[in-house]
């Protein structure tokens, strides 16, 4: 082989030797993406005021605290808190969005993202009273995303938030989280039944074919119940609309555990107890059935409200006092038969 030729290839192989060994001793370092950034973090214990506002609708919450329990409470009702169920989770999530990507500034960011008329704005005051301020605009392009302004001492940002994370605030208003025993009647209700001392005191069944109500036959004997004597309908149909509209003054003792502790409330299994059938079409034209039910209690010590637990629930609450008597007028007053 020619003297030259050989140098150079082990010139070249001198060179590929060092270039492998720097290789082996340098391995290339992987570039890990940062995690978005936190729009803001606060401990969901130091939540104390919650208000949200999205199109004319406004919804707001206060946490109260007591040596039994916490629970958040409608600041526009009165003595009425969130259902648990409901708004577990909620401090959670707003203890801090992540954000997809910090915008930066630009003279027309407001009417370019939406943000000179957010579509949803949250407010959320700490435990030491400082506030926190978040504007949602509008959607970016792949519907994704909500463009956002935070607003806190600090200054404001720009950032991008998840539009299911505004979404589920926004719930909060159009549709609240009230605890169960705050209710309204919506469907047909086709049977109502008045319990005393744990034993049917009357009923109403409702003929469908007729569209007529009768007094059930006690002891009760179908499902729906039925009966041969004829009820007053307009009359009934008017104590029915009643009960559907109950007047409720707050919430009195919250996740009672044991039966006794009903018992200073009047509350008990042998309490007048009222239970309607109500029935309604779901999207398949299926009927589906549930029931309303109240257990009537004591008077409260002003003398205004009625001790009750609505729905099964394991709260006492108060209801007023002329609204539950009317009530009580289905157990103890006269049946309602139709006129001969």
């Amino acid at each position: 082989m020619n003297l030259r030729l050989l140098l150079v290839l082990l010139t070249v192989l001198s060179y590929v030797a060092i270039g492998v060994t720097w290789f082996l001793t340098n391995p290339s370092e992987e570039v890990e993406e940062a995690e978005p950034p936190y729009f803001y973090t606060v401990a969901p214990d130091d939540l104390r005021n919650i208000e949200i506002t999205t199109g004319n609708e406004k919804a707001s919450w206060s946490l109260r605290e007591d040596e039994r329990q916490r629970r958040w409470y409608f600041d526009d009702l009165n003595d009425i808190p969130a259902d648990p169920y409901r708004w577990g989770g909620i401090t959670q999530l707003l203890g801090g969005p992540r954000t997809k990507r910090v915008l930066g500034a630009s003279d027309n960011a407001e009417s370019r993202y939406g943000l000179d008329n957010p579509s949803t704005t949250i407010s959320v005051t700490l435990r030491d009273q400082s506030q926190i301020k978040l504007a949602l605009g509008g959607l970016t392009p792949d519907g994704i995303n909500h463009y956002a302004r935070l607003e806190r001492l600090e200054g404001s940002e720009l950032v991008l938030v998840d539009a299911s994370w505004g979404g589920v605030l926004e719930r909060l208003v159009y549709d609240p989280p009230l605890p169960e025993w705050y209710y309204s009647l919506s469907g047909n209700v086709r049977e109502v039944i008045l319990f005393t001392n744990n034993e049917v005191l009357r009923a109403y069944g409702f003929d469908r074919e007729e569209e007529l109500w009768y007094i059930c036959n006690v002891p009760l004997e179908t499902d729906p119940c039925t009966g041969t004597q004829l009820a007053d309908s307009d009359a009934l149909n008017e104590e029915i609309e009643h009960f559907g509209n109950p007047i409720i003054d707050g919430a009195i003792a919250l996740r009672l555990d044991d039966d006794d502790e009903y018992i200073p409330f009047g509350t008990t299994i042998d309490s007048p107890y009222i239970a309607i059938r109500v029935e309604n079409k779901n999207a398949s034209n299926v009927t589906e059935v549930t029931r309303l039910t109240m257990t009537i209690g004591d008077k409260t010590e002003d003398g205004e409200s009625r001790y009750a637990v609505a729905n099964e629930t394991s709260d006492v609450i108060a209801v007023d006092l002329q609204w539950a008597d009317r009530v009580l007028d289905l157990f103890f007053g006269k049946l309602l038969v139709a006129d001969e």
